[in-house]
């Protein structure tokens, strides 16, 4: 009784879904006991911090069902992929630079990762189910027969309580639900994709801004992409996508051989634009006063300005990222 207390008075429950590791490279430092500043757009509020209390959800990667196993077997996987790729962001830390060619295969692995690890991850995966499920009652709900067809395919009775054609219809038209997982669901789809999801990002274009005064910020949904504006923006489709390494360098993979661009001050507050644009709640910054683009290109310090309403997709396609 004693030891199975023990067990879960050790286990971890602040789950950090952005790495120390990777955050210490917006600190002032560079290191783990840097400061950090954290903005935050749906409080609209801004505080000193450090890696250590940001980027974390209690119990985020917990399994719900014991009977699974290991209730922080995810939360371990993750320590263990973190421990993998620590040293080679400290080195990018310590010695700001391009990546080498054997250097990108781990980043995209990583940036896979990160990509299913978030918060936003998990809305934007009910938002595609969701889609897909009021697709599939589309087709099956054409005609009584249809409907009929499917019933028989999933082995359920015509006559079965709720599965009267005419009612299953009206309840589809008037989308009277919502659909909810639980995290292992999340967790689980998310692992099986980033094969492929890396994969993707090998085919882009990539290139590295280097920016000497450490000017660049991160987010809460560290892998941002950008396409046509009104569709499903994936790996294949997006015209950009962009992930910050460090405060000094940031990497961006375009569909099309992208020129070499000098790093200038005003290139660097777009991307940090891009970046707010595409957070989920919070961004990251080593200073309090870091340097973004308003909605009509003037170069700004003061994030209070800052709102994502006031940007249209043709008022930030003209920032030259």
């Amino acid at each position: 009784m004693t030891s199975g207390a023990a067990a879960v008075k050790c286990e971890p429950r602040a789950h950090h879904f952005l790495p120390q590791c990777w955050l210490s490279g917006f600190t002032t430092t560079g290191e783990n006991d840097g400061r950090l500043w954290v903005t935050d757009f749906k409080r609209r509020k801004q505080w000193p911090s450090g890696p250590g209390n940001a980027g974390h959800r209690r119990d985020f990667y917990r399994i719900s069902d014991p009977a699974l196993g290991d209730p922080v077997a995810f939360e371990k996987a993750f320590s263990r992929i973190e421990s993998s790729i620590a040293p080679f962001l400290k080195v990018l830390n310590s010695h700001p630079r391009g990546l080498y060619r054997h250097e990108w295969e781990s980043l995209f692995v990583y940036m896979a990762v990160q990509w299913m690890r978030v918060p936003a991850f998990r809305p934007m995966l009910l938002r595609i189910s969701d889609e897909i499920h009021r697709q599939i009652f589309a087709d099956v709900l054409k005609t009584p027969e249809s409907w009929a067809a499917f019933l028989k395919k999933c082995g359920i009775a015509v006559d079965t309580p709720g599965a009267e054609y005419d009612r299953v219809v009206k309840f589809e038209r008037n989308h009277d639900y919502s659909l909810s997982a639980e995290p292992e669901w999340f967790l689980d789809r998310g692992f099986k994709a980033i094969e492929h999801v890396a994969s993707c990002l090998a085919e882009r274009n990539w290139r590295a801004a280097l920016s000497s005064s450490g000017s660049f910020i991160c987010s809460d949904n560290p892998v941002a992409m950008d396409g046509p504006h009104g569709q499903l923006v994936g790996f294949k489709s997006a015209d950009v996508v962009m992930f910050p390494v460090n405060r000094h360098v940031l990497v961006y993979g375009t569909t099309s051989v992208c020129e070499n661009r000098s790093t200038t001050r005003k290139r660097i507050a777009a991307h940090n634009t891009f970046t707010m644009l595409t957070a989920d709640e919070q961004v990251y910054s080593h200073v309090a006063d870091f340097c973004w683009l308003d909605q009509t290109g003037a170069y700004q310090t003061d994030w209070k300005l800052f709102a994502k309403e006031k940007f249209s997709q043709r008022s930030f396609a003209g920032f030259e990222l």
